[in-house]
């Protein structure tokens, strides 16, 4: 390498100098508390300053696009605008950059290099280029690209100071992200404690903040809480919040038209945002929560929707209840952390003895709400035990059953089918129960009560709405996943049924088997033979039967066709006629 210049060599103190302060300030920038965005743009104008850069710009990866998104430029660029210019890793020098997250110095004719691509609306009256990633070991942040009206504007040191960004600005940007997390997940499980007093009042005033707040928790850009009630003889008003050109002051309305609500959704549905949904409540619906983005939105916020879409339901349902009570059993059913559970659990008074967990969602009642409560308690005490911890949020009833030694949750389960068939009996009442296994046993009240959950989730899915539906975690456990299985063969059953509809038709009007042959047919895999000896009839006589049901159904049966799908249709048509 040559040796430096004397010119070079009285500049490299104050270079030096330079150096130490950005550092110093870009050091105190990270440790202010400042957002991800923030951050970025806060970084940019120190460096651009530093090293006498005509332009600076931030890129930040965004993993749901898949693309680095301009987010922020030095002063002198604030015209060009933020979110406007976007690429996948490898496109232009800020991509290559990204991709094998590697430097990239060019101080002359950088638009003759052949990593370079224009984007439109940013200004490339530049000579020289410098573009750093920002990344920590695999995880890739952003690029940080400075940029210089002067040939040869950047050399090692230059090089040294954007790298030392770079780091720096990786750092920042993990730490505000896992602050700006944690923080989130704190109001997520706070959400009902931390709703003003006013909002457990009356349920306008309840959806109104609701509203509000998630959208706020989401970062979305409208929110619209559409509740069901239960039990009404007027139609309930609808919240929408949304966003506006001030974001401190978004917008929130009500509105007793379906229409005008349905109006407001189809603007972002066209507009092509993002969508995500959950209902309210536990178990059966209250109705849903819908929140739109122009951006789309991340698991761990779909996660985080279903958290505040429980809460928001159980609000509701608690109108002129004791708030407190209403937020510490969501704290129970919708938090993460064992330690808030165990203050709710405390509240609720808890004395720290192991418990089955048991979820009563009640379908139907014949008494009078008065009846319905006293008769609880005093059947509760009596059926399961005066260690028994009840709370009552709506239509839902949570039961702690003290844990018997040596008695697993099968002694338990014996003593709630007691208890629901004297229900039953003296009110007329009908619920869907579930049950998890014993504290005692998963060592985890999060686990028992997720389990538990569970099992209400099937006892609801699988329950007509005048019986009874008790359903044990245990008997589920091994197959606990299999609605999500039923519901990704959801679209071809739907399409197979109206297909198979006329079979049913057929047999009533002139007394065939057609859809028992075809369920048969189908449980043994299409094979003849089996499907004969299993109907008792010829084989010619199944063939002329599958002859009909090609012709009333539009169809051909063969080796091609996916028989446990027709026979999942094949059973629920069935179920429809018994």
């Amino acid at each position: 390498m040559d040796d430096p210049t004397p010119n070079e060599q009285r500049e490299r103190p104050e270079f030096a100098q330079r150096r130490a302060e950005l550092l110093s300030e870009l050091v105190r920038l990270f440790s202010s508390g400042k957002d991800p965005i923030g951050l970025a743009e806060a970084a940019v104008t120190l460096t651009a300053r530093a090293i006498n850069a005509k332009g600076a710009f931030v890129y930040l990866w965004e993993p749901d696009l898949e693309r680095l998104v301009l987010r922020a430029v030095s002063e002198v660029d604030t015209a060009l605008v933020l979110s406007s210019v976007r690429m996948r890793l490898g496109e232009g020098i800020t991509g290559w950059s990204g991709l094998h997250r590697k430097p990239v110095v060019i101080n002359r004719g950088f638009k003759d290099d052949p990593r370079f691509l224009a984007f439109d609306g940013v200004d490339e009256d530049y000579a020289s280029v410098l573009a750093v990633p920002i990344h920590e070991d695999d995880v890739l942040y952003g690029v940080f690209a400075v940029y210089s009206s002067l040939e040869d504007a950047y050399g090692a040191e230059e090089l040294a100071i954007a790298e030392e960004v770079g780091l720096l600005l990786a750092s920042g940007l993990r730490r505000a992200g896992t602050v700006s997390e944690l923080e989130l997940q704190s109001a997520t499980a706070r959400f009902l404690i931390d709703l003003p007093p006013s909002s457990g009042i009356s349920l306008p005033s309840a959806i109104r903040e609701c509203a509000k707040r998630v959208l706020d928790l989401l970062d979305a850009d409208a929110c619209v809480i559409n509740y069901v009630a239960w039990i009404s003889l007027t139609s309930e008003p609808i919240a929408i919040a949304e966003r506006t050109s001030d974001p401190e002051h978004p917008k929130i309305w009500l509105t007793h038209s379906k229409h005008a609500a349905r109006d407001a959704e189809q603007r972002y549905e066209q507009a092509d945002f993002d969508q995500i949904s959950s209902s309210l409540g536990f178990g059966i619906s209250h109705g849903v929560l819908t929140c739109y983005r122009a951006r789309r939105f991340s698991k761990e916020e779909i996660d985080r929707l279903n958290i505040l879409s429980t809460q928001v339901g159980v609000l509701i349902e608690n109108i002129g209840v004791a708030p407190n009570t209403a937020a510490q059993i969501m704290a129970l059913l919708a938090s993460d952390r064992e330690d808030q559970m165990l203050e709710s659990l405390n509240f609720l008074g808890w004395r720290g003895n192991s418990f089955t967990p048991v979820l009563v969602q009640i379908k139907r009642l014949g008494a009078d709400i008065e009846t319905f409560g006293r008769t609880i308690q005093e059947t509760v005490l009596a059926s399961l035990g005066s260690e028994t911890l009840i709370a009552q949020s709506g239509t839902l009833i949570v039961l702690f059953v003290q844990h018997e030694q040596g008695n697993g949750s099968g002694g338990a389960v014996e003593r709630i089918e007691q208890w629901a068939a004297r229900l039953a009996e003296r009110l007329g009442l009908s619920a869907d129960i579930g049950v998890g296994q014993s504290t005692a046993r998963t060592n985890s009240i999060r686990g028992s009560l997720l389990q538990a959950r569970t099992a209400l989730a099937w006892a609801s899915f699988s329950s007509t709405r005048k019986a009874p539906q008790i359903i044990e975690y245990d008997a589920i456990g091994p197959v606990r996943k299999l609605p999500r299985l039923v519901n990704e063969l959801a679209p071809e059953v739907r399409a197979l049924c109206l297909r198979l509809a006329p079979l049913t038709a057929h047999d009533q009007r002139h007394g065939t088997q057609m859809l028992e042959t075809l369920e048969s047919y189908a449980l043994h895999g299409g094979s003849t033979t089996s499907t004969a000896e299993a109907l008792f009839i010829h084989r010619n006589t199944l063939r002329q039967r599958l002859s009909r049901i090609d012709d009333l159904t539009d169809s051909a049966l063969n080796h091609e066709t996916h028989w446990p799908e027709v026979l999942l249709a094949a059973r629920l048509l069935a179920l429809e006629t018994r």
